[in-house]
């Protein structure tokens, strides 16, 4: 939690500090990113559970019939295996 309002304060830094330049267009924002870094977290996790990384992929809102849902159980498969 602390890590992320450090984050922020930086993000929010650096665009304050960068007004009046022309900035390259973000391709993933600040929630994305977050999502990832979370998710990614729990991945890696041993104590994780699959049903744990299943409700933390609902949780952002992923639907089951979504191309990125697919992904992260295909990314679950290939480093735990298909065991729950």
């Amino acid at each position: 939690m602390a890590e992320d309002k450090s984050r922020d304060l930086h993000d929010i830094m650096a665009e304050e500090t960068s007004r009046g330049r022309k900035q390259p267009k973000k391709t993933l924002t600040l929630e994305q990113e977050r999502m990832i870094r979370n998710v990614a977290a729990i991945l890696v996790n041993p104590k994780c559970d699959r049903l744990t990384y299943i409700d933390a992929i609902r949780e952002y809102g992923l639907k089951e019939e979504s191309a990125e849902y697919r992904q992260l159980l295909a990314l679950w498969r290939k480093l735990r295996g298909n065991g729950w």
